[in-house]
């Protein structure tokens, strides 16, 4: 009788002890964001739009809001084998973690379906894709009003070429864009400066 009740003591403990060690495997998610799009006010966006997505009588862009997924610098530094990391809107499995100079690697990078981390500003992490980009997350729609005198800051074609600054005619500039196959901006080139609820500046850099 002893001997049953011991192997049943040994039982309940081993899967007492199985079911806390998958408890302790973490859900690692981006952090949020912070963007309201319903207050959108004073801030600096990446964002999607292209030249039918302007209204020039209403004096209105009509955008789609990403945001760089950013992780919690502390959560990463705690990452383990089995732990979750929310990658490019899925859930992925950890089976291999690979700290490297200037990042860290999860299960064997890009090339076989995992993720690749990188430092960031304020104690946090970004998830990047190739050529080093960030990973974002759509947040939504927006339609966001134009200030009268909203600049454009836009790159060339090539990555030699200066930037353009157009203070004057900007519907006659991107008229001219939609002939061209340089009529779509962006999240990973495109920022969108906000100041008093409006549009001031649209800032398009040169990416690879």
């Amino acid at each position: 009788m002893k001997v049953q009740v011991l192997c049943a003591m040994a039982i309940c403990l081993t899967v007492a002890c199985t079911a806390n060690k998958e408890q302790s495997h973490k859900h690692i998610a981006p952090l949020d964001s912070g963007i309201r799009l319903e207050a959108l006010t004073d801030c600096t966006l990446p964002v999607q739009f292209k030249y039918d997505d302007f209204n020039w009588r209403g004096n209105s862009l009509s955008v789609t809001v990403m945001n760089e997924d950013l992780y919690d610098a502390a959560e990463i530094s705690q990452m383990q084998i089995g732990d979750t990391l929310v990658y490019e809107g899925s859930p992925m499995v950890i089976t291999s973690i690979t700290p490297g100079n200037s990042g860290i690697t999860i299960n064997n990078g890009l090339e076989e379906g995992g993720a690749e981390l990188m430092p960031a500003e304020g104690g946090t992490y970004r998830a990047t894709i190739w050529n080093d980009h960030s990973v974002y997350s759509t947040l939504g729609k927006a339609q966001l009003m134009l200030a009268d005198d909203f600049i454009i800051i836009d790159c060339g074609e090539d990555f030699k070429s200066p930037s353009d600054t157009i203070r004057t005619n900007q519907k006659a500039y991107f008229d001219n864009l939609s002939e061209t196959s340089r009529d779509y901006f962006f999240e990973l080139n495109t920022r969108v400066v906000i100041e008093n609820g409006k549009v001031t500046e649209i800032n398009r850099h040169w990416i690879p």
